[in-house]
């Protein structure tokens, strides 16, 4: 036992194990001819202690001019082709020009298109830094406000300037890239009224929870963003990862419950585990899927990750992770809930069965109408016994049911007297307005008809008839 544990010291110890994360954080705050802007040196502080905290080399550059941003970018650029993982963010001003995106230093004046291009750092030169990383580069923008310069600037012929969000930006096929923007192209993003904006408030959460695979990190940030903002900001991101896993915050250890010692999680890029001599890969594919088991999945795809059925592998993980959400959620039942499994899996196994739910909360919660009041009819003087009554036929009044069909003494009862009836129509409307409310129901109504028919067997059927309807009508709130 004690060379098992000294053979775990060893390997967390390891510097050949432990890999390089490195990340240059921007906050634009203090614009001298634009509109200066609260959150971003906020926003961008406390990424860098978050990203610090988890292992990151981390550089802060707070309200860079032209110059000194230029400078900046350019020793990340030269750190990246020494790292593992590079992440870049951003927060402040952007702007899209002619379909390219452009982040815009504190110093920038923006007089006209025809010299903007040259304030600016291109978002460009960004993804040409991170891309220096061995493993994965990663480009987060929290920049997609309005143009401050959008009413001044002059426009040059035959481009396009916009005032609203960022452009889309197709990614290199060559490398591990992933960019984040913090709302939907042509869309702007809220600065938020509180310490951050929504978009870094949601990645803090998030950010140092230990084994979140980077895909499930941004996937996790704009569900959270979207039940932020009401659904009115949507963050994107387009991305080609590796074919393993890369976590932002390592694993922790197993037995490791202060989850202070982290396994250092590699992310050089190695070639997929070799399959050993003689493994079928259909045979294993169709064992993993009868198994039902997201580990052999991975396994799987992990060895054999251009077999014709390796994206089926993974459609069936993703199914696997879909269902472990639903049922803890299902369980829940709340619309809070409900809300958070379509934000994350819109279009997921269980997606037609949470918004029917939500439906029907909703119309369970919904105001419902008011009973419409009806006179109550006077009580009948009985002056004759139920045997003596009024034709059918010659009624002004019709009871709720056929009286050509009535079986029972109270039933004819009923037909044989105006007065109940009139009573009995009265209360069928109060019913059916206490079935609205969810005062009562079928079944119950059925339950009371049976027992005035066991309660009114006797010679005073009229009076009796009579009382007990009333106060079935008052119970109802008629």
């Amino acid at each position: 036992m004690i060379w098992r544990i000294v053979a775990l010291f060893l390997i967390l110890a390891s510097p050949a194990l432990a890999d390089r994360r490195i990340a240059l954080v921007v906050g634009n705050s203090a614009y001298r001819f634009a509109t200066p802007l609260a959150n971003p040196s906020n926003d961008a502080t406390r990424v860098a202690e978050k990203l610090r905290a988890i292992g990151f080399e981390v550089t802060l550059a707070l309200d860079q001019d032209g110059q000194a941003f230029r400078v900046t970018l350019g020793e990340f650029s030269e750190a990246a082709l020494g790292a593992d993982l590079a992440l870049f963010f951003y927060a402040g001003h952007g702007i899209e020009m002619s379909g390219r995106n452009f982040l815009i230093p504190i110093d920038s004046a923006m007089k006209s298109e025809a010299t903007a291009s040259f304030e600016t750092v291109s978002l460009d030169q960004v993804l040409t830094a991170v891309q220096g990383a061995k493993s994965l580069g990663i480009v987060m923008l929290d920049a997609c406000r309005d143009n401050p310069f959008g009413a001044t600037m002059k426009r040059s012929s035959g481009t396009r300037a916009v005032s609203r969000g960022l452009a889309p930006v197709p990614l290199d096929q060559s490398s591990a890239l992933l960019v984040s923007f913090a709302a939907e192209p042509g869309n702007t993003a809220d600065d938020g009224d509180a310490e951050h904006s929504p978009y870094t408030e949601a990645f803090l959460e998030i950010l140092d929870e230990p084994g979140m695979e980077v895909g499930r990190v941004f996937r996790t940030l704009r569900a959270r963003v979207k039940e932020k903002t009401n659904g009115r900001q949507q963050p994107v991101f387009e991305n080609r990862l590796p074919d393993y896993d890369v976590f932002l915050s390592p694993p922790t250890a197993a037995g490791d419950t202060a989850g202070q010692v982290t396994i250092p999680v590699s992310t050089e890029p190695a070639p997929p585990t070799p399959p050993e001599r003689g493994v079928d890969p259909m045979g294993m594919f169709f064992e993993a899927v009868r198994s039902n088991d997201s580990g052999k999945l991975s396994q799987f795809v992990s060895m054999f990750p251009n077999h014709p059925r390796a994206e089926d592998a993974r459609k069936m993980m993703e199914s696997l992770e879909d269902d472990a959400m639903w049922a803890p959620i299902a369980a829940d039942g709340s619309e809070a809930a409900l809300r958070r499994y379509l934000l994350i899996f819109p279009s997921g196994l269980h997606a037609a069965d949470a918004a029917r739910r939500i439906e029907e909360l909703r119309a369970a919660a919904a105001p419902k109408p008011a009973p419409v009041p009806v006179p109550v009819p006077t009580p009948p003087v009985v002056q004759q016994t139920p045997s003596v009554v009024t034709p059918f036929q010659t009624r002004r009044s019709q009871p709720s049911f056929n009286c050509n069909l009535a079986s029972t003494g109270v039933e004819f009862a009923i037909c044989g007297y105006e007065e109940l009836a009139s009573q009995d129509q009265y209360l069928l409307r109060v019913y059916k307005n206490a079935v609205a409310i969810g005062r009562t129901n079928k079944a119950a109504q059925k339950s009371w008809l049976l027992q005035r028919e066991a309660i009114c067997n006797g010679p005073n059927v009229v009076e009796c008839v009579y009382s007990v309807t009333a106060q079935r009508i008052t119970d109802l709130g008629g």
